[in-house]
């Protein structure tokens, strides 16, 4: 491969094997444009010599340096800490790092490594500052890139925001991730699927039969499928939450800001809940004969979408994704009996009646169920013992678009709050 990433490969071999190991890795990048890069915890001397490019990180995993492997003494002696005389550099510099173990500290040597940037750039040019933005473009986080054109050799070159990039860069990367980890939605997919086609030949051609018993029996496989299908999203936080550690370790060292990483995993969310709509509409539209299949589609993806932000919002509210699942299920089973299926509205107490419209369920619910009965007079007595007879599905569909909006917006803040210095460093970057 061109590029190869290797964890540890001298970890528990002797100084002579770790040593042929790295010399046969630096002979594999040395034709371009092939790279390794590597984590290594206190390489040897002779390993440290054959290294190109250093990204030194702290104990938090905050970034202390990033570049050149021989400009890491100039970093180290401009901050007044050079490697004493007859001192294997390396071991001074893990020393010297590992003495600042509180946060202000880990601050203290982004800002230092940032200020020495800016010197370097002053006083040496753009060489050492774009062989850094080459090794590890976000280690410059104060750099504005502005969407200009310039014009080289005679030709206009366009550049684009670097916040764009970044955004482009993890919405690709986001969409890859859903279909790569082809597990998850296997199994999703094959759950979904096996449920429709047994409620679909359960209820073979229901629709056919246009009694209010018929009715009834329809309304309770559309209130049925919702819920589940809602309900089922919950089982992708072990996956949501393993994504929040490597998100917070590329937020924390400077890597993305939040709001666009959290903006880029909200857009790589909706194929995979089109999919799944897509894949349970085909099947119960065919076996039942739903009126309307594209607005029950688009009604279903909507609430599938919603559901997968409670999700985003459960992982960053709660740490542990066991007690997240538990907690996600419980905020489902408790939107269940609000969507005004099990107790119509007007039968809730006068002090409660407000919590009908806390759910996103109520709005899918109701679309659902005009979208299916409001074309015949048995559906509208249905939809009047409902009190849903004056429902507008295009409304309905905006307010879930909104909700979901809403919790990713919130989602956003309190990613912000997690990390207020981020907010301030790199506000002029969006």
């Amino acid at each position: 491969p061109d590029t190869l990433f290797c964890e540890n490969p001298t970890m528990g071999l002797d100084s002579e094997t770790s040593l042929h190991i790295m010399e046969f890795l630096k002979g594999y990048c040395s034709s371009p444009p092939r790279r390794v890069v590597i984590t290594l915890n206190k390489p040897s001397q002779f390993v440290w010599n054959l290294i190109d490019h250093v990204i030194l990180l702290s104990n938090d995993h905050r970034l202390v340096y990033s570049g050149p492997r021989f400009d890491l003494e100039s970093f180290f002696a401009f901050n007044k800490t050079p490697t004493p005389r007859r001192f294997f550099p390396l071991e001074h510099y893990l020393a010297v790092v590992g003495k600042f173990k509180s946060e202000g500290h880990a601050n203290h040597w982004e800002d230092a490594f940032r200020k020495w940037q800016n010197e370097a750039d002053r006083d040496e040019g753009d060489e050492l500052a774009d062989d850094i933005e080459t090794c590890f473009p976000a280690s410059i986080p104060d750099v504005a890139i502005s969407f200009t054109n310039s014009v080289r050799s005679g030709a206009v070159v366009w550049s684009c925001p670097r916040w764009c990039c970044l955004f482009s860069e993890l919405v690709v990367r986001y969409i890859l991730h859903e279909f790569q980890n082809r597990g998850m939605l296997i199994l999703r997919s094959v759950m979904y699927i096996l449920l429709s086609l047994f409620l679909g030949m359960l209820n073979f051609n229901l629709e056919k039969n246009t009694d209010e018993t018929a009715a009834r029996l329809c309304a309770t496989l559309l209130f049925y499928t919702l819920s589940f299908f809602v309900f089922m999203v919950g089982s992708i936080l072990p996956f949501v939450s393993l994504d929040k550690s490597i998100r917070d370790k590329e937020i924390l060292n400077g890597f993305y800001h939040p709001v666009t990483h959290h903006a880029a995993v909200t857009l790589a969310t909706i194929p995979a809940a089109m999919l799944l709509a897509f894949a349970y509409t085909l099947i119960l539209a065919g076996l039942i004969k739903l009126h309307n299949p594209i607005n029950y589609f688009l009604i279903n993806a909507l609430a599938l979408w919603c559901s997968e932000s409670l999700v985003l919002l459960t992982s960053i509210c709660i740490k542990n994704y066991i007690i997240g699942v538990i907690c996600f299920s419980g905020i489902c089973g408790l939107f269940m009996p609000l969507m005004g299926f099990m107790l119509i509205p007007s039968y809730f107490p006068s002090w409660l009646r407000w919590t009908y419209y806390i759910p996103f369920h109520t709005y899918a619910c109701r679309a659902l169920m005009f979208n299916e009965f409001s074309e015949t007079d048995v559906g509208m007595n249905l939809l009047r013992w409902y009190e849903m007879e004056n429902t507008n599905i295009w409304r309905d569909m905006v307010i879930l678009f909104c909700y979901s909006l809403v919790i990713h917006l919130v989602c956003i803040v309190l990613l912000v709050l997690k990390n207020p210095k981020m907010l301030a460093q790199k506000m002029k970057l969006l």
